[in-house]
């Protein structure tokens, strides 16, 4: 652990500075402008702009790479403005000021691992990390206990992506024991789930090739969209408790198969362009071609 020394002190005290001066009279005009609400967009974009980085660092090594090692520094330095920013327009309330915030984080902290700053006992009983996470939710449950509308669900941010949010859902009611003994049933509602998605596929075809629907059909589709709609949701969420049983992350899974797909849809275009052509006048088999090209350059590419 890096130790906290005077220099790194004082840049704390001059960024929490710098905000203020920057929201006061005479400061920054949009700066001055914003509002918690306002700025809900950008603290979700600077935390993707963090796992852009995070997609790159493979490992510790990869902070050697001082491209990687600057655009991480930058990007958590962008995350933290929208908490001190957040945090200073608290404070001209009254409410509270970015000391306090980090003082109940820190007590948070330390309530939350007394297995590290409990007494030597508590310590040497709880040193994996099985029992160190026990710890921590150990806690958190008591904490919950004098609370009569608690729910294990508490603590999943409701505007959380919605791969995300499952994983998080399938997590906490897994510890409580609503999960399927082995994978056999899990694997048995995939196949039930997607059974019914295609039955409601069926089923809206009918509907739409049917010639010329009057406004009740009109009526018809858009119910039958939304039972689709609901059973994909289904489907969608039954593949994430498989994901949670496989130990896989379902949003980290579909972020890695964008990033393939984007390569190789770029390789799709500039093989189109080398052709003098673009995609919309090309057709179906040639994109293939070039598409199946672009996952034997990934074969290639893996194999060196």
């Amino acid at each position: 652990m890096t130790p906290s020394t005077p220099e790194s002190r004082t840049a704390l005290t001059d960024l929490i500075q710098t905000v203020a001066r920057l929201r006061a009279p005479g400061g920054c005009s949009w700066d001055r402008a914003q509002t918690h609400q306002s700025l809900r967009q950008y603290l979700i974009e600077e935390a993707y702009e963090v796992l852009d980085v995070l997609d790159q660092i493979e490992s510790p090594e990869s902070l050697r790479n001082e491209k990687i090692r600057g655009a991480f520094r930058e990007e958590l330095g962008d995350l933290l403005m929208q908490v001190v920013l957040h945090s200073e327009m608290a404070s001209e309330t009254g409410a509270f000021d970015l000391l306090e915030v980090a003082a109940t984080l820190n007590d948070k902290l330390i309530r939350r691992h007394p297995h590290v700053f409990g007494d030597a006992g508590a310590r040497a009983a709880n040193s994996s990390e099985e029992t160190a996470f026990q710890a921590w939710e150990k806690q958190k449950a008591k904490e919950k206990a004098s609370n009569p509308t608690a729910s294990v669900l508490d603590g999943v941010p409701r505007n959380l992506p919605a791969l995300q949010k499952a994983s998080r859902v399938i997590e906490k009611v897994t510890k409580v024991g609503f999960q399927w003994n082995d994978m056999s049933g899990p694997l048995a509602k995939m196949e039930e789930e997607l059974a019914e998605v295609k039955a409601e596929i069926v089923a809206l075809e009918a509907l739409t090739q049917a010639p010329a629907p009057h406004p009740e059909a009109q009526a018809q589709i858009a119910t039958q969209r939304q039972k689709l709609a609901g059973e994909m949701g289904d489907l969608l969420f039954t593949v994430s408790n498989l994901a949670y049983l496989m130990k896989i992350n379902p949003e980290d899974a579909l972020r890695s198969t964008l990033g393939r797909f984007d390569s190789r849809f770029r390789h799709v275009e500039r093989r189109l362009k080398e052709a003098g052509k673009t995609p919309e006048q090309s057709d179906l088999a040639e994109m293939d071609r070039y598409w199946d090209e672009a996952k034997a350059l990934e074969r290639e590419r893996s194999k060196t």
